[in-house]
């Protein structure tokens, strides 16, 4: 009987044992775990402050482009303007010339 007592002591000692094995395998299991998402937390926090300094900068690039293009069509919109004043000016002389042109042929040759 002594020795079925140490026996069923033994079991229970290593039944406790096993027991610890398996409450220490969780703890650290839920640990990994809770490690885990802060990573990916930190990880999605990282990207989406990427992605939100590339968007803004889109953003700027597309003022910059619109500012550009308003620019480059108030230019041509001047030089456009320049170059009909000048044809409206020079439009008179032209046809005085072309009519001079015509008129007094070279008949020597």
């Amino acid at each position: 009987s002594a020795s079925s007592s140490q026996g069923i002591h033994t079991l229970l000692e290593a039944e406790k044992e096993a027991s610890g094995i398996v409450a220490q395998a969780r703890e650290y299991r839920v640990k990994r775990l809770n490690n885990a998402r802060t990573d990916a937390a930190a990880e999605i926090k990282k990207i989406q402050e990427r992605k939100a300094r590339d968007l803004e900068e889109i953003q700027k690039n597309s003022v910059n482009q619109e500012e550009l293009t308003a620019n480059i069509q108030k230019d041509t919109n001047e030089k456009m303007a320049a170059i009909k004043e000048q044809f409206e000016i020079k439009k008179s002389e032209a046809v005085i010339k072309l009519v001079d042109a015509v008129i007094s042929v070279d008949t020597s040759a």
